[in-house]
Parts: C-alpha cells; structure tokens; sequence
C-alpha cells in the first residue's frame, strides 16, 4: 500500500480547485493539499468532485504524487473501500481545521479516508498529511528490532 501525497492541482484544475488547494495548505501549513491510497496501481481517493472513488491504473499521474509505502493490509483497504466507495466529501469536519468540532461519520475528506486505509480506525479528529506520515513512520520503526 501505497500513501499519496499531493502537492498541486490536477493540471486541468480550475482557478477555483487552485485557490482551494493553496488555502488547504496555507491552513494545514503543509505542503500536501490533497492525498490517497494506491493499492495494485490503483488510486483510492476523496475528493469534492466525485467523493470516494478508485482511479484506475494508467488513468493517473503517479509521477505527479510523492508515494510513501505504508503499512497495511491491501485486502483490508480494498475491503473497507468497497463499503465506503460513492461517499460524499466530508466539508462539515473540515470546520475543525477553524475551531468547530462538527464530524459526519458518513462523509470523508481525503486525509480521514487515506487514515481509515493506513490505522483501520475512523478519525475521530482532525487528520492532516503530516500525521499520517508520523503514524507511518511510528509504525516503522515499532517493527525494527531494537
């Protein structure tokens, strides 16, 4: 399994995906602004477009993601997918990034379904692409031999 990271636009984005990917990474002070799951070559990912949905291999721009390989179980992610696939865009827990603790189980934004994939449990906070790179990285180095 394979974390992905986004750091621009989509190419064909519109003047209004580009204000929303600088504003997310101005208030997350990160470089990502949106962020996925690739299993087999296969893209998972939410967005406000389409909500969750799989984007087949050679129908993305890898080479336009930074990729971290992260621990997980692919069965699980693809299971867990399957169950969750066509769910709207989580605009309402985006409002904890602003101070309000308004949660829609129901919906994601990327960075909660890219958890999901990677820890198994659903976010019960705020998720950022920093801790999921910190929960990767814990995680490796829970398995080395000390």
């Amino acid at each position: 399994m394979l974390l992905a990271l986004k750091k621009t636009p989509p190419s064909n984005a519109t003047w209004l995906d580009r204000l929303t990917s600088g504003i997310i990474k101005m208030r997350l002070v990160s470089q990502y602004s949106h962020g996925g799951v690739v299993v087999d070559g296969h893209l998972y990912q939410s967005n406000s477009s389409h909500g969750l949905h799989e984007i087949r291999s050679g129908e993305w721009s890898p080479e336009r993601w930074d990729l971290f390989e992260v621990p997980g179980d692919d069965a699980h992610v693809l299971k867990t997918f399957a169950q969750l696939k066509g769910a709207d865009y989580d605009w309402w827990s985006l409002l904890a990034f602003v101070g309000l603790r308004i949660r829609d189980a129901s919906r994601l934004y990327c960075f909660e379904w890219c958890w999901i994939a990677q820890t198994g449990q659903s976010p019960t906070g705020r998720i950022t692409p920093e801790m999921l790179l910190s929960d990767q990285l814990r995680r490796s180095q829970a398995r080395r031999p000390a």
